[in-house]
């Protein structure tokens, strides 16, 4: 009987995914890749005629394949922070649920402080992405 709300997880999201389709959330999507695509750094990308469709091609293979990866080994480091604090918090006679929102308030005040170092290679890959998307999308086979 616990587990019985892991049976309507999936229809919560697929709820709110039609929902924010019918409102229109997703609907200047081509307006943000083109925003993306457009940045200074990446406006070069893929410029080859010969290579620029089957480069496009292996970049979006490359994030479609390695970000779920990249997701997981970020999500086990996390939980094993949680689960070494939990231990932590327990020996001195803390409750052990403290961890997670402990990690997690952490983890989100050190992402905003150190926003300077990572955010603009973060832009500069979904750039590339997103320059990858249109430059696949745009050109016939060839």
């Amino acid at each position: 009987m616990r587990a019985y709300w892991r049976w309507w997880l999936p229809a919560v999201i697929l709820g709110g995914a039609v929902v924010a389709t019918y409102v229109g959330l997703g609907s200047r999507m081509d307006e943000r890749i083109a925003w993306l695509a457009s940045q200074p750094d990446v406006v070069t990308v893929f410029r080859n005629p010969i290579t620029a469709r089957s480069d496009a091609l292996t970049a979006l293979i490359a994030f479609t394949v390695l970000t779920p990866i990249a997701l997981f080994v970020a999500l086990v480091i996390i939980l094993m922070v949680v689960a070494g604090l939990s231990t932590f918090l327990v020996s001195l006679h803390l409750p052990g649920w403290l961890s997670a929102p402990l990690v997690a308030a952490i983890a989100i005040v050190t992402l905003y402080r150190a926003s300077e170092a990572w955010l603009p290679a973060w832009l500069y890959g979904m750039g590339v992405v997103a320059r990858a998307y249109l430059v696949y999308s745009s050109t016939g086979p060839a």
